[in-house]
């Protein structure tokens, strides 16, 4: 419900200690906060239809007192009583007008209240405009919402009770602070908008209840301390809360922000659905600190999109070139970063240029001109080693044999040449390498055979075997573990919170996994990690919400979690620890399933699960030295733990 508010000359004039030089109807009442400074009316040019001549505070200035006083006193006159003839509430001069006794005269003639401040015009418009507003500002109340502060910013809260009430104790436990429910008086003022507890007095114990429904009201005030309440906030966004739709809409991306208008204030607005096992409140924390990063100029979601299609843009032009789309192509400015190889010659076209099979090479007899052996090596756009040796070698020729045979070499399609040690790399070298377009690369390390180990094992982890799954890839407990299940049943709203209390995301949606030459499993994201999708949140950054503790790049594969919904009535949340095996590129991976159900925490039971596992490994299997308990124990024994009523 909506109300208007007034205020009458007299409560601005005790406010602002003004002094009262004609005091005509002191009485009047403003309903609007319209402010005008005086202008082209002193010409003796008025416009009929102008609100401001009807109901705005008008205020005077030096600069207008002194062109007034360079008019004859009969123009003057004239000016002022038809300008005083129209019907504003007020003229307020500012401490700077001294001559206004003609002003006077002629406000008192027709009734008018003249006002004199103690400070310049401008600042008075100022202080002025700040009153107004917030003494006219709208009022309206809510029922069914509550207003908390999470992280700094004011969020109000709606929807079915028993979600609404969860979410708030959760969040009030979690070190948020509340303002009220039922008695939420929405203000307009100067600054926004203001939600405030209609009924906080000085005691705050009586003032701060959650309203429930058929029970008891909460005491926010005893339960969590003076420190979780306050009786103003600031209202900066919108969250409606709903039973989640399983053929419902809901935004996955962020971009459209959608708004709701309240007293003239639109404000963000974002949808949450509840899922059975999901936090809520870590949802709306996450909402507010996303909230706080849009505040400071970062989109998430446009800069995921931007990122997006910059890379669809990029393969398009690749595959346009000819060239093969796809992780395993490695261009030589990754393999370059990743293995800190100085590019001497070729950068700007090192990222065009592709490592495409993990041989590596020393030319050896091929400097001396034979090839019909192992020509097979510089086909295969394998690498190029080169040490001190063939540097020497190469030197020791005679010079046309060595231009003959270099060029036969350059003339392959291998993509670059790593240079060994610290040597100086010789100009005909350089000039082959620039006019056959290759990369050449430095390598301070002076031992061949460590940097061909380090390289060798570089490229067998990268052209290894791989598979893309769908899931969420994190690391608990140091353990490397993939949530999957079906779409929609809340994978990323259950990494949300694991994230929360502590765990390491390594990749949302798509994780893509690869065979080490040991067998290990190694996951990571595709080309824009650390980012998540929340329904009815969009896209959010996790490496810049919560930091660079909160991400990893990648980490090897240990447990498959799949969550189930509970399709019986049991309200017990079942884990399936008679685990079988997950088979990923052909290596066998412990997996277990998770069936969720009302009033479970998913996260809780997914650290549960890992927690078990780490358990096994160190050689405690609790669900065998149960069973083994369990076989020793007689019929009678069992009878009475089982069986027996107490």
């Amino acid at each position: 419900m909506e109300c208007e508010k007034t205020i009458t000359l007299k409560e601005i004039i005790k406010h602002f200690n003004l002094e009262v030089l004609a005091d005509g109807n002191l009485e009047q009442a403003l309903h609007k906060n319209e402010i005008y400074r005086s202008g082209y009316e002193l010409t003796g040019f008025f416009s009929k239809d102008a609100v401001e001549l009807k109901s705005a505070i008008h205020i005077m200035g030096a600069r207008e007192s002194r062109y007034l006083s360079r008019i004859c006193q009969k123009k003057k006159r004239e000016i002022l009583e038809k300008y005083f003839s129209y019907p504003f509430p007020a003229m307020v001069l500012s401490s700077k007008v001294a001559d206004h006794k003609l002003l006077i005269e002629v406000a008192k003639e027709k009734n008018k209240v003249i006002l004199k401040c103690n400070m310049r015009a401008t600042k008075f418009i100022k202080e002025l405009n700040f009153y107004l507003k917030n003494a006219l500002g709208r009022e309206a109340m809510l029922d069914k919402h509550i207003l908390l502060e999470v992280y700094g910013i004011g969020i109000l809260l709606r929807g079915p009770e028993e979600l609404k009430i969860g979410a708030t104790v959760e969040l009030l436990e979690r070190g948020h602070k509340f303002i009220t429910d039922a008695r939420l008086n929405l203000k307009e003022t100067e600054n926004g908008l203001f939600g405030m507890n209609s009924k906080a007095e000085i005691i705050p114990g009586k003032d701060y209840f959650l309203e429930m429904q058929g029970e008891e009201n909460i005491n926010i005030t005893n339960y969590f301390g003076v420190k979780s309440t306050r009786p103003v906030k600031k209202v900066d966004m919108i969250i409606e809360l709903e039973v989640w739709q399983e053929k419902k809409f809901y935004d996955r991306l962020g971009i459209d922000e959608v708004r709701e208008e309240i007293l003239g204030y639109k404000l963000p607005k974002i949808t949450l659905p509840a899922r059975k096992g999901r936090n809520l409140a870590v949802i709306i924390e996450t909402a507010a600190i996303n909230f706080r990063l849009k505040a400071m100029g970062f989109n998430s979601a446009k800069y995921f999109m931007e990122e997006s299609k910059k890379l669809i843009k990029k393969n398009r032009e690749r595959r346009e070139r000819g060239e093969a789309v796809g992780e395993d192509n490695l261009s030589v400015k990754m393999f370059a970063e990743e293995n800190k190889l100085e590019i001497l010659i070729g950068e700007s076209t090192a990222e065009e240029i592709f490592i495409k099979d993990t041989s590596i090479h020393r030319p050896a007899l091929a400097l001396s001109g034979y090839f019909d052996l192992d020509e097979e090596s510089y086909e295969n756009n394998g690498l190029q080693i080169f040490t001190i040796v063939e540097l020497k070698y190469l030197n020791s020729l005679d010079e046309k044999i060595r231009m003959k045979n270099l060029e036969k070499f350059f003339s392959y399609k291998f993509p670059a040449i790593v240079v060994c040690g610290k040597v100086e790399i010789p100009d005909y070298i350089k000039k082959l390498t620039e006019k056959t377009g290759k990369v050449l690369l430095k390598s301070e390390e002076e031992i061949s055979s460590l940097i061909i180990a380090k390289l060798n094992t570089y490229l067998e982890q990268h052209f290894a075997p791989s598979v893309a799954m769908h899931g969420v890839f994190l690391e608990m407990y140091g353990f490397g573990v993939l949530l999957t299940g079906k779409s929609g049943i809340g994978k990323s709203e259950t990494a949300l919170e694991l994230i929360h209390r502590g765990h390491r995301l390594i990749a949302d949606d798509m994780v893509k996994f690869k065979k080490r030459p040991n067998g290990d499993i190694i996951g990571r994201a595709a080309d824009l990690p650390y980012f998540m999708e929340i329904r009815g949140l969009g896209i959010i950054d996790i490496k810049t919400l919560y930091g660079l503790s909160a991400v990893r790049i990648k980490k090897r594969l240990d447990a498959v979690i799949e969550i189930k919904e509970q399709t019986t009535e049991n309200y017990l949340t079942s884990i399936n620890y008679m685990s079988s095996k997950a088979v990923i590129l052909d290596e066998e991976i412990y997996k277990s399933e998770l069936y969720m159900s009302s009033g479970r925490n998913a996260a809780a039971m997914v650290e549960i699960v890992v927690m078990n596992l780490m358990a096994k490994r160190l050689g405690h299997n609790a669900e065998h030295n149960y069973n083994e308990g369990l076989s020793r124990m007689t019929e009678e024994e069992k009878r009475e733990i089982f069986y027996d009523d107490f």
